[in-house]
């Protein structure tokens, strides 16, 4: 019978303790890498970003059209509800586009398209979302906005998406869905009335054709490969896509004309916008003249700083006013 001395003892305590340390910080760093895969990929599949633009939208859509700064309960409970029902058309959207996406490199990677989250339980999801929002909108008693609602999930899901293989009128049309949460911003304050609602409407309306002919241009390729029919793929001529990005940029400062006419802006505010179709003027002059990757990445630059900056312009507004 051997006996190990009491150094050897406590060496070997130290050894065991070292290794379950290890071991410990091992399934730590694992599950700190799982748990942000995880956020990663519901942020790809929830479309986080465009969504935060679009909430970013509603709101100050309804702070224009408020009467007041409160916020009750059940302005919230119809602003998630509406939040529900996008949520559920972005999910839709991307189980109805999986099979082209996946012929993109740009989306190739989206969870639905790469097969990481299954369809079936996309469309589910999908659909109890878009139930949960309908529902929500339809207890709230606010008929308008449960049909405003309805509409633009359909807009989007049921006539947007698909027209994206077979027409170049797809640009116009997911304009106006672009548009939309500016409407059902109002919406949840019954302020459809308010002039500036209308003013930030065709505004962000008239934004998408220069931006969307600049995400057109860059990946013309994947698009004519998926047999999306944007309009630099339905005409490769360039024409159609130089008449929508010309209308979006004319239609951004006539939109300011006629507000001011109108009366929904006051000077200050025109000036403010005018410099904005000025700062968006000459990254689309260039990428008139020389539609390639870096003249449609410099339009495409511009038009977000354009956006983030014409929803700030509109939320100092109404914090003055």
């Amino acid at each position: 019978m051997s006996m190990n001395n009491p150094g050897e003892q406590v060496a070997n305590t130290v050894v065991a303790m070292g290794n379950k340390n290890r071991e410990i910080a091992r399934q730590n760093s694992s599950s700190e890498v799982s748990v942000a895969g995880w956020l990663q990929e519901w942020q790809a599949f929830l479309r986080i970003r465009i969504l935060f633009s679009i909430i970013a939208t509603m709101v100050t859509a309804a702070a224009l059209a408020a009467e007041s700064a409160g916020v009750d309960t059940a302005i919230a409970a119809k602003l998630v509800s509406l939040i529900a029902i996008i949520v559920g058309a972005v999910i839709f959207n991307q189980v109805l586009e999986s099979e082209s996406d996946r012929l993109m490199p740009r989306t190739s990677r989206r969870p639905v398209a790469a097969g990481r989250i299954r369809r079936s339980w996309a469309t589910i999801l999908g659909a109890v979302l878009t139930l949960m929002g309908t529902l929500g909108l339809l207890v709230s008693g606010d008929v308008v906005l449960f049909v405003l609602g309805l509409a633009a999930w359909a807009l989007y899901v049921i006539v947007y998406t698909p027209l994206k293989k077979k027409t170049s009128w797809q640009t116009p049309i997911g304009a106006v869905v672009g548009a939309a949460p500016v409407i059902l911003g109002a919406g949840l304050v019954n302020g459809y009335h308010v002039p500036q609602v209308w003013t930030l409407f065709m505004l962000i309306l008239f934004w998408q054709f220069p931006h969307a002919m600049a995400i057109a241009t860059l990946y013309q390729d994947q698009f004519a490969q998926a047999g999306i029919r944007v309009a630099p793929v339905a005409d490769p001529s360039g024409r159609l896509m130089r008449v929508y990005t010309v209308a979006g940029l004319a239609g951004l400062q006539l939109c300011v004309i006629g507000s001011v006419i109108w009366g929904a802006i006051n000077a200050a505010m025109a000036g403010l916008l005018t410099a904005g179709t000025i700062y968006l003027t000459f990254p689309t002059i260039a990428f008139l003249r020389s539609p390639d990757q870096f003249h449609s990445r410099q339009l495409l630059r511009h038009t977000l700083v354009y956006l983030f900056l014409l929803i700030l312009v509109f939320a100092v507004f109404r914090w003055f006013h």
